[in-house]
């Protein structure tokens, strides 16, 4: 198992697997639109049912994150073309990056998500987005 582990961090790409939401609206989803011969992909959206059917991209697929490994939704996931994982605000679909790519799966997380917070009324935001304090470092 440890040189499982290994292996995965140290075939970790520098972008850590990620791509912005305007670098994969970009890249994959219009040329998908345009062109039947572009580089097919499969797009999971991992939030629930019901915030699902509230928006989602078009051409994705629902399989809420808890039920991801279930064995009748791994036999639906390709092996042969890239999967992109979508949530709230990336935080469950860079963990469920991190399952899925020790199974052996090619996966890359749309980083920020929808950019909407699960929880009502929280927004997205981070320790520079409140003002919160920070120091540079002087090395």
């Amino acid at each position: 198992m440890n040189n499982t582990l290994k292996k995965y961090l140290h075939s970790t790409k520098d972008d850590w697997n990620y791509i912005t939401p305007i670098d994969f609206y970009n890249k994959y989803y219009l040329k998908k639109k345009k062109d039947a011969n572009t580089i097919d992909y499969y797009l999971i959206d991992l939030r629930s049912k019901e915030e699902y059917k509230k928006g989602h991209i078009k051409g994705s697929k629902n399989i809420y994150w808890l039920n991801i490994l279930d064995e009748n939704n791994l036999k639906k996931l390709p092996k042969n073309k890239p999967i992109f994982l979508i949530c709230y605000v990336g935080h469950t679909s860079s963990q469920v990056l991190t399952l899925l790519k020790l199974l052996g799966y090619n996966v890359i997380s749309i980083k920020y998500g929808y950019g909407i917070s699960p929880i009502k009324y929280v927004p997205v935001a981070g320790w520079s987005d409140y003002g919160l304090p920070i120091v540079r470092s002087t090395k």
